[in-house]
């Protein structure tokens, strides 16, 4: 699936295909007529956690989808960075003003790849042990 990310003022600001996600909720009609609307874009409100995982991207998934995904508030951001061998779950999104580049997330909890990554509740811990 892939979700749009908009601006108060409803032009797109981003749009992101996470490599997994939880969402807050099944499509709604409401959710497939946006989706229609929009080019095949669901709404990225529909998501309650959303991951990343690193590849020869690494600068976009640490930078720019990092800023999209925390100014569009979505609560929380697993970021496994196979380039630094660390795990991240960024948590309380913050969009300082009206510009996306400033937003951030309030808290970060990093590991080592190889033990497990806590993640709020509900959630359970994330395993980054390598599957074989």
């Amino acid at each position: 699936m892939g979700f749009r990310a908009a601006h108060q003022n409803g032009n797109t600001m981003a749009l992101l295909v996470p490599d997994f996600y939880v969402l807050r909720r099944e499509p709604t009609d409401l959710d497939e007529s946006y989706r229609r609307t929009h080019k095949g874009w669901y709404p990225i409100d529909m998501i309650a956690l959303v991951g990343e995982v690193t590849s020869t991207n690494h600068e976009t998934d640490t930078g720019p989808k990092l800023r999209a995904y925390a100014a569009a508030g979505v609560p929380v951001y697993a970021l496994i960075n196979r380039n630094a061998a660390t795990a991240h779950c960024f948590t309380d999104p913050t969009l300082p003003g009206d510009d996306p580049t400033k937003a951030y997330y309030g808290n970060e909890s990093k590991v080592h790849l190889g033990e497990p990554l806590t993640l709020p509740s509900p959630y359970p811990a994330l395993s980054t042990s390598p599957h074989p």
